[in-house]
């Protein structure tokens, strides 16, 4: 089944690439640049734990067919005993009411309860797709950090060494005195050092993604793109996030399930009043009982847990949407300065240090801006996974 999966991914890969002029295919080679789609992509590709996942699902429902064919087999009634050879008829024993419920475990309940292990796995496979892809979102917006780090770290060291050229000239022309100078030195020095570490920094991380991505440890991505989106708010409203996760999270189907599975083991258990009379069926009657109901307890909890979550996501998610939209509200009051910082540098009102510092400026909120908008993507990817099936918070 996964060969097959992997088939038709690569016809359609095959198709989308033919649709793509060789230009833009070029600017968009995987060996070159890696974004947030891609990371996920890559982290999951490489995961043993999903393939595990994969694996122990198609044995889970395997068992479950065996187990649909064996039970069919089951008569509830009766059991062949042997042809009798004066009036060649069949003798069947046929059971007595206690055992008739304990054929009908065997025949309607031992199946529901393999096919529930066999679904367990089907969405505890969804469920560790998704954590993979919440663990690929840190991991990139880390590795994008680390790497815009370094850009800053070396335009600053840029600035520095233009800085200590200026102020060495001013030095050689007696306008400042050696003391001046050094403290100049000392910040290209301090400019060299944060170069280093943030190298350093990217080139860690950069070994930690590739390690969960399964490429070479020495591999290293030509640009780490920064994404786009649009959007301000969430798509939907509170009350139908909670109304979603309460359908689709994996906590809270797998007690429904539960107790599903005990109401149908009840109902056979009351197969003719057997759990009335049979010692044995009346305490396993009782047990199942408070068993149904300390599930139903932990289901209300859980839900209650579930949606106190999700209503707090929801107020974080809002709040970090209008965290960036001010820092692109910020970017844009810096660039509009910077335009009146040029026409002064060009009429000679202000030093060149104020344009060089204004630039550094605009980058480092221009950085701002974008690690503020991965963080809403990365958040609300996170919320929407944690509506469906899970994980959680």
């Amino acid at each position: 089944m996964r060969s097959r999966f992997f088939f038709i991914l690569m016809i359609i890969c095959m198709l989308f690439l033919s649709a793509v002029p060789p230009q833009s295919r070029a600017a968009t080679e995987p060996a070159d640049i890696l974004n947030r789609q891609k990371a996920v992509l890559l982290v999951r590709e490489n995961s043993s734990a999903l393939m595990d996942s994969i694996h122990n699902e198609n044995i889970a429902r395997k068992n479950y067919e065996a187990q649909v064919n064996k039970s069919k087999t089951i008569d509830t009634e009766k059991v062949f005993l042997f042809r009798n050879p004066y009036t060649d008829e069949d003798v069947y024993y046929y059971y007595r009411p206690e055992e008739q419920m304990q054929m009908r475990l065997l025949k309607e309940f031992v199946p529901e309860q393999v096919k529930y292990a066999w679904e367990l796995r089907k969405i505890s496979g969804k469920v560790t797709e998704n954590a993979l892809a919440n663990t690929a979102d840190n991991l990139f917006i880390g590795l994008y950090s680390a790497h815009q780090n370094v850009l800053l770290a070396e335009k600053s060291l840029e600035l520095a060494k233009k800085a200590y050229l200026r102020e060495k000239a001013r030095y050689d022309s007696g306008l400042i005195t050696e003391l001046d100078l050094e403290s100049c030195f000392l910040d290209l020095r301090e400019a060299e050092n944060a170069l280093v570490k943030s190298e350093r920094n990217y080139e860690n991380i950069h070994r930690q993604f590739n390690m969960l991505a399964g490429l070479p440890v020495d591999y290293r991505f030509k640009l780490i793109g920064t994404p786009w989106t649009n959007k301000n708010r969430i798509s939907i409203s509170e009350d139908e996030a909670v109304t979603s996760a309460l359908a689709n999270r994996m906590e809270i189907w797998d007690l429904e399930r539960q107790i599903r599975l005990i109401m149908q083991q009840m109902e056979i258990y009351r197969h003719k009043d057997v759990h009335r009379y049979h010692q044995n069926t009346k305490k396993d009657y009782e047990k199942a009982t408070e068993r149904m109901e300390e599930l139903k307890l932990k289901l209300s909890e859980t839900k209650y847990n579930i949606e106190k979550e999700i209503r707090q996501a929801y107020k974080d998610l809002e709040i970090s949407y209008l965290d960036m939209e001010i820092s692109k509200e910020r970017l844009l009051k810096q660039k509009k300065q910077l335009d009146t910082i040029t026409d002064q540098y060009n009429s000679g009102l202000v030093p060149a240090s104020v344009m060089e510092q204004m630039e550094m400026s605009i980058s480092q909120l221009e950085f701002a801006a974008n690690m503020s908008m991965i963080t809403v993507l990365n958040k609300s990817d996170k919320f929407f996974r944690a509506i469906s099936t899970g994980p959680g918070y």
